[in-house]
């Protein structure tokens, strides 16, 4: 009897389960949405921005102009430094690529003793900040008497990829069955082709995703190259810090902008040749 009274007002499982779920998911949808929108605010306004037709930086914009984005694309300091930037990305990661490739491969398919200090040491640019690597850089070159150039900023550059490759390519290296190597050994290929013609096709979502990582840690780097950079040599983003040090219009926001179109870019192209859950893999 005293059963039968209470059932009414008590809820029933199911139900309550499904209150449960249900403010879990709202819960968890306002959190994804309050997340996407502090990451995309700030690149919302930086791209509105972009578009001031009159020469103050704010947002909204009061109208829609490609003023800036002209004078920056015609612009000798910008266009000058964006080309050192893309110059020094591409031989930075040839450069990672080159040292980084062999060095992941020695780690992962060979036992030695101080394997886990030369790991170490290969990643720890990724512990020391650029502000202390930098000034390290840049007090050595002074003691050898060695002027800044592409080459010496190039350099700095391959050091803060390469452990980006390193990490990349040897996780990749390891979820490589040696099997595979045994048996084309065993069928008389040399070392060197089973490098070239077995194991790097096999890895290849890995290596355009080390590519990727190498190309936009170089090309917007900014504070390891402020300490390396002359004027001759001077990179995009020193560039357009130099120029908020005296001018602060829309055109900043228009370089910034196109920045984050060349990430974009490329992105979709790595994505096109290697799709995303495979570099994942």
């Amino acid at each position: 009897m005293v059963s039968d009274l209470a059932a009414p007002n008590s809820i029933p499982g199911p139900r309550r389960r499904k209150r449960r779920f249900d403010a879990a998911h709202l819960a968890l949808v306002a959190y994804v949405v309050l997340f996407v929108l502090f990451i995309l605010a700030p690149l919302v306004v930086v791209v509105g921005s972009s578009f001031e037709p009159r020469e103050l930086l704010r947002f909204p914009p009061q109208g829609l102009s490609l003023r800036w984005y002209y004078q920056a694309l015609n612009s000798d300091l910008f266009v000058g430094a964006a080309w050192n930037s893309l110059i020094i990305a591409i031989f930075a990661t040839l450069g990672a690529l080159l040292l980084g490739v062999p060095a992941a491969y020695g780690l992962a398919r060979f036992d030695f003793k101080g394997r886990e200090a030369v790991s170490g040491l290969l990643n720890s640019p990724l512990l020391v900040p650029e502000l202390v690597m930098g000034l390290a850089l840049l007090q050595i070159l002074a003691g050898l008497q060695i002027a800044s150039s592409v080459l010496t900023l190039t350099l700095g550059h391959i050091l803060i990829c390469l452990p980006y490759v390193v990490r990349t390519i040897n996780s990749a290296i390891v979820g490589v069955d040696r099997s595979v190597e045994e048996a084309a050994a065993n069928l008389g290929a040399a070392r060197w082709r089973i490098y070239l013609t077995i194991l790097l096709p096999i890895i290849r979502p890995a290596l355009y995703a080390a590519i990727l990582f190498s190309f936009l840690m170089s090309f917007d780097n900014a504070v390891l190259s402020l300490f390396l950079v002359s004027a001759r040599t001077s990179t995009l983003p020193i560039s357009v810090y130099n120029y908020v040090q005296y001018s602060l219009d829309p055109a900043i926001a228009a370089v910034s902008t196109l920045l984050m179109a060349v990430s974009v870019v490329a992105l979709f192209t790595v994505s096109r040749l290697v799709p995303l859950d495979r570099i994942k893999q």
